[in-house]
């Protein structure tokens, strides 16, 4: 049985390793807007994936991992599991350096809900490899098709080969430890200085 030292240090060591794929930075600032509110500003470097097709993930996840949005195309969602939601698709090739400017998914004035709140990125790529098992698969399955549809076994999502992309690239993040924490949220508030000339 592992004593608590030993597994505190093994969970550290990870946490070391993982964070030190995850090439961001990532910092709050307030918004120079009427009603400020804080934003986050990240700059994440894909390193040598750069040009190679792929997707990106971005989320926040409290510090006992079980609260957790994660940034989509549309915006922020609550992760529920499954495959993670990506930020983005680059199917030309991920850029050098990815940059995003955003508020928190609750939009108030200060960070107080978000605190202690871990900030994660990470990218995964479609390699060559993973196209020709696509394309294995996709010849796989259009050979038994006939025969499924006949049995009432065919499936919808047998008709795209989306999901099974997605899942070749989340792998590729996770099995190469292309992802980590990049900030650990600080309380900030943006709420204005009340002025006014008193009477």
């Amino acid at each position: 049985m592992i004593g608590k030292k030993q597994l505190a240090l093994t969970l550290c060591l990870l946490g070391s390793v993982v964070s030190a794929h995850a090439a961001g930075t990532a910092t709050v600032v307030c918004s120079k807007t009427a009603n400020p509110v804080p934003l986050l500003q990240v700059a994440y470097s894909t390193g040598p994936d750069a040009g190679t097709p792929g997707l990106f993930w971005f989320g926040v996840i409290s510090q006992d991992m079980t609260l957790g949005s994660v940034l989509t195309p549309k915006g922020w969602q609550t992760y529920t599991g499954g495959l993670y939601p990506f930020q983005a698709r680059y199917d030309n090739g991920l850029p050098p350096t990815i940059t995003l400017t955003l508020p928190f998914p609750d939009g108030n004035q200060t960070t107080g809900a978000y605190v202690g709140y871990s900030v994660y990125a990470g990218q995964g790529v479609y390699s060559s490899a993973m196209r020709q098992k696509v394309a294995d698969r996709r010849t796989a399955l259009n050979n038994v098709k006939p025969d499924m549809v006949a049995k009432g076994r065919w499936r919808p999502e047998f008709d795209s080969d989306d999901t099974y992309i997605w899942s070749l690239i989340q792998k590729d993040m996770k099995d190469n430890n292309k992802y980590g924490p990049i900030l650990t949220i600080p309380f900030v508030d943006c709420t204005p200085a009340e002025t006014g000339g008193g009477g």
